[in-house]
């Protein structure tokens, strides 16, 4: 029986201001592919995810489940550019295949995502007062302190992030104006342009997936409405990059951002899986359409061997 994990990343970069907790340094993504390769065998999703959700297994002379070397993936989250800049000249350095999941609606953006623009408004504040509509529901923030801006950044992303993509904006507009401040454009947090995309996707390390088209929050969605953003995404990036897209992933993934329909939306769209950010190892039993990961931070080798550890991929 073959170990099967899917690591998540967002970000290789070195970055100050990392709220989010979302940047690998280039140096650490390296020690981390060094040791996760000592131990298990770094695949591709395709590769991954054969004969899950299948039940189909093989089995020894003694009827014992073969075991195997541990498979790993390696998979992104939103397109951001360093993807293209910083984490695949070292996976071709080692030979290593990943998946990146893109967001079609944010590609050629100068603003890039919300939350890191809004992350941007209220950087190093110690003093943050608020009053927003968020969709007819009023949010105050009055924080002072050398934590007011982290504060302030947690409520209002829980808030923001169950918000239509037109009615966020609006929100971060308001919230711009109350601290009388110009909207900021994230450019060390930029998502890939067309072009950038194509020449990621040109190599035969890389596989590409969708993330819907604005990386909009899929539960309580009619069912129609998530078919549509996810289809369309696919759509897209099939027609930019003249090539079957087969993956999915569900934009935060976490229990709150996805439901029952969304898992139909993915099947019915046409991808072959979709993966969450529920933590977990894959196995035989899993749902092809929701599928765990594991997020990866910027750990040290000996960091990254302590988590393959305690996951059980070594």
């Amino acid at each position: 029986m073959t170990r099967r994990t899917i690591l998540m990343y967002h970000r290789i970069a070195v970055d100050p201001e990392d709220p989010y907790s979302l940047c690998v340094s280039p140096d650490h993504f390296e020690d981390q592919l060094r040791t996760i390769s000592e131990t298990a065998e770094v695949v591709g999703l395709d590769r991954l995810v054969t004969g899950v959700d299948r039940r189909v297994w093989g089995f020894g002379s003694h009827g014992h489940a073969r075991r195997t070397r541990p498979q790993v993936a390696v998979t992104f989250d939103d397109g951001y550019a360093d993807n293209l800049l910083a984490a695949l000249p070292v996976l071709e350095a080692l030979g290593l295949p990943m998946t990146v999941y893109v967001a079609t609606g944010r590609l050629d953006s100068t603003t890039g995502y919300w939350w890191d623009r809004l992350a941007l408004l209220l950087q190093g504040r110690r003093e943050v007062e608020l009053d927003v509509d968020l969709a007819g529901r009023e949010l105050r923030v009055s924080l002072q302190g050398e934590r007011a801006a982290a504060m302030a950044l947690v409520a209002l992303h829980t808030r923001l992030r169950f918000l239509a993509v037109a009615e966020i904006e609006v929100a971060l507009a308001v919230i711009a104006e109350q601290l009388s401040t110009a909207m900021p454009e994230p450019s060390r947090a930029r998502v890939m342009t067309r072009d950038e995309l194509r020449t990621l996707a040109a190599s035969p390390l890389v596989t590409i997936g969708a993330h819907t088209v604005d990386h909009v929050l899929l539960a309580g969605q009619p069912v129609a409405e998530q078919i549509e953003t996810m289809a369309h995404s696919k759509a897209e990036l099939e027609s930019l990059l003249n090539r079957p897209v087969r993956h999915f992933a569900y934009p935060f993934g976490d229990a709150e951002s996805f439901d029952s329909a969304s898992v139909e939306a993915a099947r019915s769209s046409g991808f072959d899986t979709a993966t969450t950010t529920l933590a977990g190892r894959v196995t035989r039993y899993n749902n092809r359409w929701q599928l765990p990961r594991r997020m990866v931070h910027d750990w040290s080798a000996d960091e990254m061997a302590r988590h393959l550890w305690a996951w059980r991929t070594g």
